[in-house]
């Protein structure tokens, strides 16, 4: 049964016919009656099950973060920041096979999107860890429109654990965030990103950092390799492309003149 509280045009609360009334962040706002649907348990749904808990459980663990780097965008669509992740990463969580008992779900950590937004981006040139587990991650500014003000925050996920850990930010000036790793937490299970924040809120992309690379080259995400382009055989000596044509003859000389 609903509940008028601003009288017959303003918002409402509870079911009416095929609709539900309720406030979100103020907001008042009316959706579709959602009726329960009990699928058939069978293993491909047991699969898109696992697919989707999946990226609810990293979501839930990287609440705090998303608040900071997604909280623009799931305004913009009126959703929670978890179902913006959601919507933004379902290609970077991989189905398991079907029919493969015991098989988990995979992720591309290094495509995830944990924040976006016009704020400059965050560069990582490094990140390592010492053998007293302390993490350090090196940056630089990257684009125009960056300042030495401007928030960098770190965030850090245990997959054997399924732990999220977000730093303290650091000022984009100092370049570099140190923090020691929780005790029982495993450098080879832990993935990381980061982004940073403008004084208007704004969010920047996010940089994945990835453990033990030493050059700036070795932190970006995989792109299609290049190669040398290989010399055509119409080129000249000078790299530049000869007409279409057959190859020249050399001229022939006139027959001798008997004598």
């Amino acid at each position: 049964m609903a509940k008028l509280d601003m009288g017959i045009l303003g918002p409402f609360r509870g079911k009416v016919g095929t609709v539900v009334g309720y406030v979100w962040r103020g907001r008042a706002v009316m959706r579709g009656y959602r009726r329960h649907i009990n699928y058939p348990d069978t293993a491909i749904q047991q699969a898109e099950r696992q697919w989707f808990v999946g990226m609810v459980r990293f979501a839930a663990a990287a609440r705090q973060a998303l608040l900071l780097g997604l909280g623009e965008r799931a305004a913009e669509w009126q959703m929670t920041e978890g179902n913006a992740f959601v919507k933004m990463n379902k290609t970077a969580f991989h189905r398991p096979p079907y029919g493969c008992e015991g098989a988990t779900e995979t992720v591309d950590y290094g495509h995830l999107v944990l924040s976006c937004g016009a704020a400059a981006p965050v560069r990582v040139t490094a990140a390592q860890v010492d053998a007293d587990g302390v993490l350090c991650v090196d940056y630089e500014k990257h684009g125009s429109q960056a300042r030495g003000s401007d928030s960098v925050h770190l965030y850090l996920y245990n997959t054997d654990t399924r732990e999220g850990l977000l730093a303290q930010p650091a000022e984009r000036r100092a370049g570099r965030i140190a923090l020691r790793l929780p005790d029982g937490w495993d450098a080879a299970n832990v993935q990381a990103w980061a982004f940073a924040v403008d004084r208007s809120g704004r969010a920047s992309a996010t940089s994945y950092a990835p453990f033990g690379a030493n050059e700036p080259s070795d932190l970006q995400l995989p792109e299609t390799q290049t190669h040398p382009p290989t010399p055509s055989p119409l080129a000249n000596d000078a790299g530049a492309l000869s007409p279409s044509a057959p190859p020249s003859k050399e001229p022939s000389l006139p027959p001798p003149i008997p004598k």
